[in-house]
């Protein structure tokens, strides 16, 4: 329809000017003008031209007319709406809802992993202070700082978490062997957690490193720190074996702790028996001195004399009580060196797993009926939007995809985008079919991970070189 066809129409119904024809089709001036300079009409607007109905109200000018009601909510949805929509697409909703349930009750049923955890909780001891005692206050005498408060070492037990995901603690219980109900015999923990009972295709270094890796995963240390309890979690997939591993993590991290603590015990006896040299010989020397000035001085009356053996008595004093408060520390050292006391106490020791911890079927089949109802929704307000019989809206949809098909085609048939891709491609071949896996299984050079990505890349670089030749 032109313009012209537009003004008799409107000039009909008692609209002339430009501004009651824009005003009356809801749009605005700028676009009716528009119109007229190209003398042509929108086929939207030709369509509510047949929603005008003429306005019932004794106020308005003559010749009033605006859009129906049908017209002015068209774009506005009710809940009748919807329900209408989901009414239609019922069908996909079901059908959607039942896939999405389906999979996963099949999938946690029969194909996940069942994951099984021993807890244990513990108590640790709190940080000590630095228990130097009478040698810290002697020395705040003298104007010497001594620091009193919690020496952090790596038995303290706020490091314990630390200590679990360390290589060190790993490489302590790699070497342990448990049964497997998987394998019917006893492995070693370093061939559970990597190769199995197969041979090993990599170096020991590399199944360490890898072990360490997934132990970390198994294990859990949870630290409250406003308390002394903690819970100690294994996760694996045979109750037993968690039970044991979980028993032997106890094990081994008190025995890891109690040697640190052990060796910070030990520097601690060396240094104060160094001390105890080194002030044995200060005292000799001050008690020969006043021994000295004692011989020398048979009588002693004057007041220079009485000063001077007053010093050397002091000095003999200060060096006496050093000597005596090193002693004091070095039988409490020895005494903490050789006691036994635990460092980590049991409170609960592992349980066996009856149960699955990951496997919680009514949980996830409810999700997964959640999920697939609202996939289902979503899908059906889509189809039905698709098959909307509004035309402008349907010719919306095929211009959609008419441009995605074209834009493809024209992706595969332009030469610039396939020369550029397998130019990339070419400079970089070496570099993906040179690299070395840390862990090579194939052709002694490539893991499974790497292969897989080399064949993708050689069959995308073949194509994008030939579709160039090809242009």
């Amino acid at each position: 329809m032109n313009f012209s066809e537009l003004e008799k129409i409107m000039s009909a119904k008692g609209v002339n000017a430009l501004a009651e024809i824009a005003r009356v089709l809801n749009t605005t001036p700028q676009a009716v003008s528009n119109w007229k300079a190209r003398n042509q009409v929108p086929y939207h607007v030709i369509t509510k031209l047949s929603k005008l109905t003429p306005v019932n109200n004794s106020q308005a000018s003559p010749g009033a007319y605006s859009l129906s009601t049908n017209f002015r909510e068209e774009d506005s949805i009710s809940l009748s709406d919807i329900l209408l929509t989901m009414a239609e697409q019922l069908k996909v909703i079901l059908l959607t809802t039942f896939v999405s349930v389906y999979l996963t009750f099949t999938y946690v049923q029969f194909f996940q992993q069942p994951q099984y955890f021993s807890r244990a909780t513990v108590v640790l001891p709190e940080n000590k202070t630095g228990n130097l005692g009478g040698l810290a206050g002697l020395a705040t005498q003298f104007g010497v700082n001594v620091p009193t408060g919690a020496q952090v070492d790596l038995s303290s037990p706020s490091l314990f978490p630390e200590l679990l995901s360390s290589r060190t603690f790993a490489e302590l219980i790699l070497d342990k062997e448990f049964y497997l109900d998987k394998y019917g015999k006893k492995l070693s923990l370093l061939a559970i957690l990597t190769h199995g009972d197969e041979k090993s295709k990599v170096g020991k270094d590399r199944l360490i490193a890898d072990a360490v890796n997934k132990l970390n995963n198994m294990l859990a240390f949870d630290q409250d720190p406003m308390s002394t309890i903690s819970v100690l979690t294994v996760t694996s997939e045979e109750p037993t074996f968690s039970k044991e591993l979980a028993e032997v993590v106890l094990i081994e991290l008190e025995a890891l702790s109690r040697y640190f603590r052990s060796e910070t015990v030990r520097e601690k006896n060396t240094f104060i028996e160094n001390r105890i040299a080194s002030v044995e010989g200060d005292l000799e020397e001050s008690e020969q001195a006043l021994k000295g000035f004692s011989e020398r001085n048979r009588q002693i009356s004057s007041p220079a004399l009485m000063l001077e053996q007053e010093r050397l008595k002091r000095d003999v004093e200060v060096q006496k009580g050093i000597y005596l408060t090193l002693r004091q520390q070095l039988e409490l050292a020895k005494i903490e060196e050789v006691q036994e006391a635990s460092v980590v106490q049991v409170l609960d020791r592992p349980s066996l797993a009856y149960s699955s911890s990951n496997k919680r079927l009514l949980f996830s089949v409810i999700l997964s009926l959640v999920v697939g109802l609202g996939l289902g929704v979503l899908i059906g307000f889509i189809r039905s939007y698709l098959n909307n019989n509004d035309m402008e809206e349907r010719k919306k949809v095929r211009r959609t995809k008419q441009f995605f098909k074209k834009k493809i085609k024209d992706l595969f048939k332009d030469r610039r985008v396939s020369g550029i891709v397998s130019g990339l491609m070419l400079l970089g071949l070496p570099l993906f079919l040179g690299a070395e896996s840390s862990s090579p299984v194939y052709f002694g050079i490539y893991s499974s991970i790497q292969l897989i990505i080399n064949i993708i890349y050689l069959i995308v670089f073949i194509f994008s070189s030939s579709l160039f030749i090809h242009i």
